[in-house]
């Protein structure tokens, strides 16, 4: 009966059924919005962002362990922030037996549209145990256009 199954990996006339449909599902969420939410062990990684804004400017904070400020690119392009780089993987010949290897390495690129016009020549930036963080000054104009409205 197994035979009418077509199967990758076999043990014997029983198919390994979980692994068929983990290849499934990575297959039918392949290019989709909700890809990231998917534990892929061959995909490149990617930072998390968090991004806040008051009254007077847009804050940015990546995080990105193990990394070194030589190895972040941050650039504002009509105003879409890039934070871009990369985490190198160590390569040390041991005798250790690898069991499960989580942590992502690679190159990674992060693109965010900015809600408002800042100040180019403004923006900070700042690197400390492992977290990035960018502020980004709203321009004059941009600070104008805040509109207050009250509730009654």
């Amino acid at each position: 009966m197994f035979d009418l199954i077509p199967t990758r990996n076999r043990k014997g006339d029983v198919p390994n059924v979980f692994e068929e449909m983990e290849d499934m599902f990575e297959r039918m969420w392949k290019g989709s919005m909700f890809r990231d939410l998917m534990t892929e062990t061959n995909r490149d990684w990617s930072p998390r962002l968090d991004v806040s804004e008051t009254d007077t400017a847009i804050e940015v904070i990546a995080d990105l362990p193990g990394m070194e400020k030589k190895d972040i690119d941050i650039s504002l392009d009509n105003g879409v922030l890039v934070i871009k780089g990369e985490r190198k993987e160590e390569h040390k010949e041991t005798d250790k037996h690898v069991h499960r290897m989580e942590r992502r390495y690679g190159s990674f690129y992060r693109a965010l549209r900015l809600p408002t016009e800042v100040k180019s020549d403004k923006i900070e930036a700042s690197f400390k145990n492992g977290e990035l963080k960018i502020t980004l000054p709203k321009s004059e104009e941009a600070k104008k256009n805040i509109t207050r409205i009250e509730v009654h």
